[in-house]
């Protein structure tokens, strides 16, 4: 197995569960979410996997990839397969202590021609979309409007983080931003990352995550999304200048 990573903790599970190969694990069978995608000349899907260890069950995300990939700087006729950037972005988020789901294992091989990857990570145990969350809160259980402020701070603060590690993440929808606790302590992790790239310019990074994330993000009222875009920019009030940011993004949210 061509192998670029493998978490040590998870070396012996996999043997456990007679995967020690690129072979093993490229044939066994996962309950995908939904159908494989099949676009730029090749597949890609994502699933769960259950593993046992120690007579307890673990869950395992597995997403597995065929001749998906994009031409990048440094790999500008082959490609590289997308979740080869995913899997380094979610090593670089854990070195900054952003919340992201854990690699286990990530490995590539040549199949007849073909390059093929897999990229296991752990189950974000507790964890909801932030859809979920605010669509149960518009139609089920009623919250607070102190809870909802929390909630709303909590992911702007972490979306600034994000973005203050130089990170943009191209699909800053609200499922793909995961959130646990969320009417007490909230938690927020992100997913999604295959899109994700460095960019120079905080104000970039600001412009567009905030742009797709507002145009995605229901349920949220005009307040509630003011709120959330002074608390990401650190401000308690709208200054000339954020105003023309905020008249930025709410111009490319809504254009079709």
């Amino acid at each position: 197995m061509n192998e670029l990573f493998q978490s040590k903790e998870y070396q012996t599970i996999f043997s456990q569960n007679h995967l020690d190969g690129f072979a093993s694990l490229w044939a066994k069978e996962i309950d995908w979410f939904e159908p494989p995608n099949h676009r730029r000349g090749g597949w890609s899907g994502v699933g769960q996997m259950m593993l046992t260890s120690d007579l307890r069950g673990l869950s395992v995300f597995v997403k597995k990839q065929k001749n998906h990939g994009r031409r990048t700087l440094w790999h500008p006729f082959s490609g590289e397969p997308t979740f080869r950037r995913e899997f380094k972005r979610l090593v670089f988020l854990e070195q900054q202590q952003i919340k992201a789901p854990k690699v286990v294992l990530y490995a590539e091989e040549e199949i007849k021609k073909d390059t093929c990857a897999i990229l296991a990570t752990e189950a974000l145990v507790g964890f909801e979309p932030l859809d979920i969350v605010t669509k149960r809160w518009h139609e089920d259980k009623p919250v607070t409007h102190l809870q909802k402020i929390v909630l709303l701070e909590s992911v702007a603060e972490t979306v600034r983080a994000f973005h203050q590690a130089g990170l943009v993440h191209r699909a800053l929808y609200p499922k793909h931003i995961f959130v646990k606790n969320a009417e007490t302590a909230p938690e927020v992790a992100f997913i999604d990352l295959e899109k994700s790239r460095f960019s120079l310019f905080f104000l970039y990074r600001a412009y567009f995550d905030l742009s797709a994330l507002n145009r995605h993000a229901e349920y949220w009222s005009k307040s509630q999304r003011l709120r959330f875009f002074l608390s990401y920019m650190q401000s308690k009030r709208l200054t000339k200048a954020l105003k023309l940011l905020c008249q930025l993004i709410l111009r490319r949210s809504t254009r079709r």
